[in-house]
């Protein structure tokens, strides 16, 4: 499982960096203008459901089902067949989704952004660009079935790095595409249209390799069928509580003037070290923990999860501070330059520290969740995920009218986040799923007190190079990341808490529990 994570931190690094030169792009050319603002809107949709379906919900109905039939191995055709089955659905009702979607597009956005519709001309934008990008919505789904299939095998490579290509697809499109469109927020609504073709072409080339040769034919609904689609809808609100949220934020933020890229440009920063973190600890633990509670092995279960929670925190509690600490240094030498000035700095770097502050909750949500799905629980995820949307709905409107703006937005997800992880942690524990071990509170002193000494040096060099002009943005946050980061390794090493890494067995591995490559 440590191979594992580490496998796809390591693709999702490569793409969020593919992903900076995108956004640096963006801001170059495109800054937080009305354009921008329509171009995030109409990617919003697309989006979400690349983040639903590859993140979360759809590993959390399919894997465990998959996994079974893997385990009993009655018949390879019998989990051939279910693929293909889930396959077909898929491919049908998306393509009939879609073209709804096209029809009504003016309805839907209208609900999704009625802050737009103030402006005829924005709205008019808004709703051609969505257009466009609306059938990623058909090739990231089914992406996502063939990424199910290559993850529950145990490789994981290949579909960590499919996004890779979507970013890559998207910055050349800017080149490409920018001069023969009407402006450049066409020529990136293009770019995502032809990056799901390819990414859809990249993932189904590799289950294919594997065995897995699927295509739409007339879909059978079995028992099977249906047990995945009982768990897919829960899934999908129970596995992604903070995307569903985004889009809850969207319609608040289409009312206040350049919230809907503040909020976009700071979300791309606060994703990075979720998705390497809490993202790639959730992909690598789900199919580890479905296999240990099919074989009955509840205390293996729960001592593994109980190490990808001290993983979790040992990544994500520096990535906190320093995000918190370097927000503004990191914002305007990142984006800073062309059309997107100090002002837009200031405001983006306001709404990513705030962003930061939530980054726990978020991370150790994602260690949290597979509990739940390895036993093929989706609903009780979905009902503690209604709860948080209610609660992130309430305060959106209290804070809007309260005149927060669009920190009130992030402070609503934030505080969200915090109880959806709270009921998942003590209903797990009540159902005896999960418990803390023994000694939690002083692995955790030890994961936070070299944290504490990096943040605090990030803070007297970021003091310090306030008052001096002498490097450009750039140098200086280099080097503020890189004292950083050799304060925080001695100061681990002499406080001990890399010991936990050393002494949780992650490194290591039985003959019997070896992983296939990925």
């Amino acid at each position: 499982m440590f191979r594992s994570i580490f496998t796809i931190s390591f693709f999702i690094s490569l793409s969020r960096i593919l992903g900076f030169a995108r956004d640096v792009l963006i801001a170059k050319y495109v800054g937080v203008t009305m354009l921008s603002d329509a171009f995030f809107a109409a990617f919003r949709l697309p989006n979400f459901f690349r983040r639903v379906f590859a993140e979360g919900a759809f590993n959390s109905a399919f894997v465990p089902i998959f996994i079974e039939k893997l385990q009993d191995k009655k018949s390879d055709q019998d989990e051939k067949f279910f693929v293909r089955n889930i396959f077909s659905l898929l491919f049908f009702a998306l393509l009939f989704f879609t073209i709804l979607l096209q029809i009504f597009m003016p309805f839907f956005m209208k609900i999704l952004f009625p802050g737009f519709f103030n402006d005829p001309e924005k709205s008019s934008l808004l709703i051609s660009l969505s257009r466009i990008t609306v059938f990623y919505l058909i090739f990231i789904s089914l992406v996502s079935l063939c990424s199910g299939v290559l993850n529950s095998i145990n490789k994981f490579a290949v579909p960590a790095s499919a996004p890779i290509i979507l970013n890559g697809t998207l910055i050349a499109s800017i080149f490409i595409f920018g001069s023969i469109t009407p402006n450049y927020a066409y020529a990136l609504s293009w770019g995502v249209f032809f990056a799901g073709i390819l990414q859809f072409l990249w993932l189904f080339f590799f289950t294919i390799k594997a065995g897995f040769l699927v295509y739409p034919n007339i879909p059978k609904i079995n028992s099977d069928v249906k047990k995945f689609f009982r768990k897919l809808l829960p899934g999908i609100i129970g596995a992604n509580v903070m995307q569903i949220n985004l889009l809850v934020d969207s319609i608040f933020a289409s009312m206040i003037a350049g919230a809907v890229s503040y909020l976009y440009y700071a979300d791309r920063i606060n994703q990075l070290p979720l998705a390497m973190i809490g993202i790639a600890i959730g992909i690598a633990l789900l199919p580890a923990l479905s296999r240990k509670i099919k074989s009955n092995e509840f205390d293996e279960a729960i001592k593994l999860q109980n190490m990808a929670l001290e993983v979790g925190l040992i990544l994500v509690i520096p990535a906190t501070l320093a995000l918190t600490v370097l927000a503004h240094p990191i914002i305007s030498s990142l984006f800073e330059r062309g059309a997107f000035t100090s002002k837009e700095s200031f405001f983006v770097a306001q709404a990513l520290m705030f962003y930061s502050f939530g980054l726990p909750s978020y991370v150790l949500v994602k260690v949290m969740e597979p509990a739940f799905f390895s036993r093929g629980n989706t609903k009780t995820p979905m009902n503690i995920a209604i709860i948080c949307l209610i609660n992130n709905a309430v305060l959106n409107v209290i804070f809007y009218k309260t005149n927060f703006g669009y920190i009130g937005i992030v402070l609503a997800s934030v505080i969200s986040s915090y109880l959806n992880l709270t009921l998942l942690i003590t209903n797990l524990i009540r159902k005896k799923h999960f418990s803390f071990e023994k000694n939690f509170t002083k692995k955790f002193a030890l994961i936070l007190i070299p944290a504490l000494a990096m943040a605090l040096t990030l803070y007297l060099l970021r003091e310090l190079f306030a008052q001096s002009d002498k490097l450009d943005r750039i140098a200086e946050l280099v080097i503020m990341i890189m004292m950083g980061l050799i304060i925080y390794f001695v100061t681990s090493y002499f406080s001990g808490s890399l010991n936990i890494l050393l002494k949780s067995h992650l490194l290591k591995r039985k003959k019997n529990d070896a992983v296939p490559s990925a």
